[in-house]
């Protein structure tokens, strides 16, 4: 039973770990850095805060905020939420597994809280909402909203509008979603002969 003080880095490590999709598995296996003005710990609540700066690193992943609040409740479960500003947003960054040869591509989100809850290893980005996912640095994939969830469990996201999703990229605050077109893998060619029409199978007139 690891001590109460490690359980809140224990805390960010597993929200670290369920950030993203198909996230690096060696992220899996790195410590986790954190960096900020102060922390304050209270035992009997069971919570720890950093603010000022705060950056959170796990292996590829990179979280930045003005505060970061992990907790846990009486059953063991542990939350932990980034908070930012209408004007300097929550962000974070990780990189995703490839197939050898391909390029490695990275996910980045942002938004004025970013929350996640270990009991339903659910990641809610709420209030100017975005999540990329880029190749090479080349934007491919975007989701726009008030708020963006992603079940961890069941690899599903769900995108909300409303007016906490207004930002320069979305005066509307509506769900706006782009996606890239997937290149289709190459079509193998038969090393047989072309097949031909049986004359019994042929249209009779």
């Amino acid at each position: 039973m690891p001590h109460k003080s490690a359980r809140t880095l224990l805390a960010l490590a597993l929200w670290a770990s369920c950030a993203a999709a198909q996230a690096l598995q060696s992220d899996k296996a790195q410590p986790i850095h954190v960096e900020a003005d102060a922390m304050r710990y209270n035992d009997v609540k069971q919570t720890s805060v950093f603010t000022g700066n705060v950056v959170v690193t796990k292996g590829s992943l990179v979280i930045h905020a003005a505060k970061v609040d992990v907790r846990q409740d009486p059953d063991g479960y542990d939350e932990a939420t980034a908070y930012g500003s209408p004007d300097k947003l929550a962000t974070f960054d990780q990189a995703l597994d490839a197939q050898p040869g391909q390029p490695v591509p990275t996910l980045h989100g942002s938004a004025t809280q970013i929350r996640y809850d270990g009991r339903t290893d659910v990641l809610t980005f709420t209030g100017k909402a975005t999540l990329d996912r880029l190749s090479d640095g080349r934007l491919t994939d975007r989701a726009q909203g008030d708020v963006i969830t992603y079940n961890d469990l069941t690899d599903i996201f769900t995108v909300v509008g409303g007016k906490g999703g207004v930002a320069p990229g979305n005066p509307t605050g509506r769900v706006r979603v782009m996606l890239a077109p997937r290149t289709a893998p190459p079509v193998a060619k038969a090393s047989g002969p072309a097949l031909k029409v049986s004359p019994s199978m042929e249209a009779k007139p």
